[in-house]
């Protein structure tokens, strides 16, 4: 699909065609966004659907999970004029930082950090990553 080209009718989903199929084998994810995060009405309607079942929730911050969870997360936290937390791989934070262990989706044991000036108890985050495999970075964030 022509990345500015935007469908006559727009059907719930139509963006899904801009994702690339995996082309490099195996140890690469099924499909690839990066085309559908190039396309500004697609990503603008994927970032719609995605937060449609959020409307009305009180959500103080959204966080988004290192790295392609930062795409996501940033653009939904700029559509809900909200502020953002970067999750990340552990060892990029040159600040204050809690850390959580966690196994990804090859079970290997990792670390992610968080700052801990920008969480404070009571706090409503909305959580967002590219993509949820076994659940693992999800329940550590």
């Amino acid at each position: 699909m022509d990345l500015c080209h935007v469908p006559a009718t727009r059907e719930k989903g139509w963006y899904l065609a801009l994702m690339a199929p995996n082309v490099k084998g195996p140890n690469y994810a099924w499909l690839d966004p990066s085309r559908l995060y190039c396309h500004p009405q697609g990503l603008q309607d994927c970032l719609a659907d995605l937060l449609q079942p959020f409307q009305g929730d009180a959500i103080d911050m959204v966080a988004g999970i290192d790295a392609m969870g930062f795409i996501l997360g940033a653009a939904a936290a700029a559509t809900l004029r909200k502020g953002f937390l970067a999750i990340r791989k552990a060892g990029h934070l040159c600040v204050q930082t809690e850390a959580q262990p966690y196994s990804d989706y090859s079970g290997r044991q990792k670390l992610m950090e968080l700052r801990t000036d920008a969480i404070s108890p009571g706090l409503r985050i909305l959580l967002v990553d590219q993509w949820v495999e076994t659940g693992g970075t999800m329940r550590a964030a």
